[in-house]
């Protein structure tokens, strides 16, 4: 596959390119006084909202997300309980496959038993039952999620994603033990008021705002039970789950996938280990005034619980439908920062490219930057040939991307003149926004259209998955291109890049 796995799925929903948030006929001075106004407005807290906030700006109406209704489901715990889940997932989604394919007999259109089990209501299906198990399948959801549609059919690829959006809470009695086993019997009294509502809830824990003695207001992640004792059972019996269906083509190397998303696992369960990684994170950046990063309490925080400064702003759809182009230029370019110096300045990246990580507080101009489980340090000599494959992209240097892709693992140097050329050409047209000299347009740019046509090459000729470090690297940096799509930005990507090419030691 290539460079930047996932880079094709962009997120659904994108505007028209041409559509402007001003009419052009507008009065300019309009223009200015809104745009000082959206800098000026008082933060909001979007998770936590009771009821529509509506801002009026001008002529210029923006509706604040209603709050995230969250469903409320118990999490099983034991290896048993989890193994009957995926067992009645099974069975639920054989039972309605082949209802499918009964009713399909009475009809003209015959439906086989493999398309019936990728339905859009097996999709359904699967997803609530990965919400409701959380943990591993959750977080192997995520991996797939932003995979193509020539690798994993649509109906299921969005079912993943609704999952990963979507995950159900625990009830306040498995949230209590949790608290109690992790901060001791008298957990109560270490807050002046503790939210027992999550505002947010991810694959392997959900997250509460809190208030501190010295009133300090704060963000509580709590793990779910059981998640880390049922790594091991969960990948083994999601993998099943995937082997039956078929669905997944030999080239995706799934076993490889799985090991990593394990990997991963063991090490994003221990919140220790990951307030360790945003006290680094944090001290990396901290000469780059336009990121914040949460300051980690560690005085509370276990194995199980991770507790945070709470900070507030816009999320990335916010900025997307009602930011002015200047405002999401300016948000995009610093999407595109962060993630090209964290990689070849500090090689140290969050890899986690969910939107939900981002946020934008508009009075103080910052990137706020959360959720630092995945991230991840890479060796030195990995990122001197990366680096290099990403300059040769820049520089149009085909002979440089080709070598050194051999160098770094990406092929055997045995794959045919057609699957080589097919990798080159993926690199080049990834490295477009670093070539481009000037604004990239990401709101029309043509990406995804000429990576869709090199897929087939690369899944018929590919004799060997990617390096190790692949996966999680180019999960954030697809994530990076797909979000500047959503935002539709204009960005100079080759400075930024050149800069640190330039300076790289």
């Amino acid at each position: 596959m290539g460079v930047i796995r996932g880079i094709v799925r962009v997120t659904e929903g994108l505007k028209d390119p041409n559509q402007n948030l001003f009419d052009h006929d507008q009065d300019l001075q309009i223009k200015n006084n809104l745009n000082q106004e959206i800098l000026s407005q008082p933060i909001q807290n979007i998770e936590n909202t009771q009821s529509d906030k509506i801002d009026k700006i001008d002529n210029i109406i923006i509706t604040k997300n209603k709050e995230n209704v969250l469903r409320e489901n118990k999490v099983p715990e034991s290896s048993l309980q989890r193994a009957l889940q995926f067992s009645g997932l099974g069975l639920n989604l054989t039972t309605n496959a082949l209802k499918k394919v009964l009713v399909s007999t009475f009809s003209e259109q015959k439906v086989t038993f493999k398309q019936a089990l990728i339905s859009e209501e097996n999709a359904e299906i699967l997803a609530q039952g990965l919400c409701k198990m959380r943990g591993a399948p959750l977080k192997l959801a995520q991996a797939l999620s932003i995979q193509e549609d020539e690798l994993i059919p649509k109906p299921i690829r969005q079912a993943f994603e609704k999952a990963r959006e979507s995950a159900d809470v625990m009830p306040q009695y498995q949230l209590e033990k949790m608290l109690r086993e992790e901060l001791g019997l008298d957990w109560e009294s270490k807050f002046e008021s503790f939210d027992i509502k999550p505002f947010a809830a991810a694959s392997i824990g959900q997250v509460h705002r809190a208030i501190l003695k010295d009133k300090q207001v704060v963000a509580v992640k709590i793990q779910y039970p059981g998640v880390k004792q049922s790594i091991d059972s969960d990948l083994s019996n999601i993998k099943r789950v995937m082997d039956y269906t078929g669905i997944f083509p030999k080239t995706m190397f799934l076993d490889k996938l799985i090991a990593n998303t394990r990997k991963e696992l063991y090490e994003e369960c221990d919140y220790l280990v990951e307030a360790e990684k945003q006290i680094r994170y944090r001290n990396n950046f901290s000469e780059y005034k336009q990121f914040a990063i949460p300051n980690v309490i560690k005085e509370l925080s276990t194995q199980r619980i991770l507790v945070s400064e709470y900070l507030e702003g816009d999320n990335l759809d916010q900025v997307a439908e009602h930011y002015p182009q200047y405002l999401r230029n300016s948000i995009g370019r610093m999407i595109m920062e962060v993630t090209l110096v964290e990689l070849f300045k500090f090689r140290f990246m969050q890899s986690d490219p969910n939107p939900s990580n981002f946020y934008f507080n508009r009075k103080l101009n910052k990137l706020i930057l959360l959720d630092f489980g995945a991230a991840h340090e890479y060796d030195k000599s990995f990122i001197n040939d990366y680096i290099e494959i990403i300059h040769g992209a820049a520089s149009n240097n085909r002979l440089k991307c080709l070598e050194k892709s051999k160098n770094i693992g990406f092929l055997t140097g045995e794959e045919s003149i057609r699957m080589k050329e097919a990798h080159v050409d993926s690199i080049m047209t990834v490295g477009e926004p670093f070539r481009y000299d000037g604004e990239f347009d990401f709101g029309a740019q043509q990406l995804t259209k000429k990576i869709y046509e090199l897929m087939p090459i690369m899944l018929k000729y590919r004799l060997r998955p990617p390096p190790q470090e692949v996966y999680s690297l180019h999960r954030k940096l697809s994530g990076a291109y797909l979000m500047n799509m959503r935002l539709q930005t204009k960005i100079n990507c080759r400075d930024i890049f050149m800069n640190l090419y330039d300076s790289y030691k």
